[in-house]
């Protein structure tokens, strides 16, 4: 089966067309997911063109990308769909295959991934609804991260609650995939149950039916779980020890669980962790959140690194709520990292995400790589730092130094 994304938008009788339209792709394959139905305005019409129906679906399908192609414009053809030269007139329905699995093509009859995704803010968001880490390819970015860069841009979106129900009675899965027994421990990110951090899978009632992409987590985790305890005993056993002794019995299950809020920034969606949570404002001096505490593991030899972070930025028209900073900080902590990666890697999320006039971000760690083996140095301290825009300014950056100082 092949994994396609497909956009999908009405306006004209959008209340009849989109619910029909999601319907009909059931023929085509499996829907594994949709996501919420939005009321846009329509790109490029004037001020009297309809409001448009728009969302997108995750379809499992045997068909190839063209034959795919071909099946949604005779499903359009079905439902009254007549193509004309105005790509701007109102339509009964419009459903474009954008992404389909890794393929990328460009033949002059289909292009994919389809560049409407990257210039379109709903579209963006409505694909990360469905699969937040979906790397676009070749080289990404994930869908997550491609809805935080455009989310601000011009377009009001506004989530129509019923249409949206409506629709999901027909994502269609196994009854056996989909079935998880009362016994069957349920799982989650341990350390992240705040639902602003992914998406914790919800505890499983007697009889009650999960997503297929839901058990699909789930499956995926205890695969991943299996593995790395594997991997541990092979440790124990090749360092001398005993994995059966009774103090490390259970330590390779300790360990798999350790790595999933050790390593938990992986798992996290973007989108979800900022939840909007962007403010106008006329204030255009320096916002400086200092002494963050962090906890990470270097990618080199997997021993812990920690310490702190300063973030600073000059806002140009809008700032990002306080408890923002810090989870970002942690989102990039919490995977295996080098200290300067993890430093450039906070800085450039900020600068897509607020324009800002200058973004500053300060580390200072202490490696336990370099502390208890090696040099075994316990003193020594890293400083990365990176600074763009106006903080590359000599007087900024003494203004950010002062800052610093203060309370220190």
């Amino acid at each position: 089966m092949n994994d396609a994304y497909i956009l999908i938008g009405s306006n004209i009788e959008r209340e009849k067309n989109y619910p029909d339209a999601v319907k009909r792709l059931r023929g085509l394959g499996q829907l594994v997911a949709v996501s919420p139905v939005y009321e846009t305005a329509a790109v490029g019409g004037d001020a009297n063109t309809p409001q448009f129906y728009n969302g997108a679906v995750w379809l499992a399908t045997d068909l190839s990308p063209h034959a795919l192609r071909n099946a949604l414009r005779q499903v359009e053809r079905e439902m009254g769909r007549v193509r004309t030269a105005d790509k701007f007139a109102p339509r009964v329905i419009d459903l474009d295959l954008v992404l389909f699995g890794e393929v990328t093509i460009d033949d002059g009859e289909l292009k994919l991934p389809d560049p409407q995704i990257f210039e379109r803010a709903f579209a963006a968001h409505a694909l990360a609804h469905l699969n937040p880490d979906y790397v676009i390819p070749p080289d990404g970015p994930t869908l997550a991260e491609l809805a935080c860069r455009l989310r601000g841009t011009p377009g009001e979106m506004i989530e129509m609650p019923e249409v949206s129900e409506q629709i999901q009675q027909w994502v269609k899965t196994s009854v056996k995939e989909q079935r998880v027994m009362s016994e069957e421990k349920a799982l989650s990110v341990p350390g992240f149950r705040d639902n602003e951090w992914g998406s914790p899978i919800p505890d499983a009632a007697p009889g009650h039916l999960l997503p297929a992409m839901r058990v699909a987590e789930i499956n995926e985790t205890e695969t991943a779980h299996a593995a790395i305890e594997d991997a541990v005993r092979t440790i124990l056993l090749n360092v001398g020890e005993d994995p059966t002794r009774e103090g490390l019995l259970k330590t390779p299950e300790r360990v798999a669980k350790a790595y999933d809020e050790l390593l938990a920034g992986y798992n996290v969606d973007p989108v979800a962790l900022i939840n909007g949570a962007f403010f106008d404002t006329d204030y255009h001096d320096m916002v400086l959140i200092k002494d963050i505490e962090f906890f990470s593991l270097c990618e080199h030899h997997m021993l812990p690194f920690f310490g702190k972070a300063h973030v600073a930025y000059i806002p140009e028209g809008k700032v990002l709520g306080l408890s923002k900073i810090p989870r970002i900080v942690e989102m990039f902590a919490r995977r295996l990292q080098l200290q300067e990666n993890m430093t450039r890697e906070i800085a450039d999320f900020l600068q897509d995400l607020l324009h800002p006039r200058g973004i500053a971000v300060i580390i200072t760690g202490h490696h336990m790589c370099s502390m208890m083996r090696g040099v075994k140095k316990p003193d020594a301290k890293m400083v990365t730092q990176v600074m763009y825009g106006a903080f590359q300014e000599r007087a900024v950056r003494e203004q950010l130094n002062d800052c610093l100082l203060q309370d220190a």
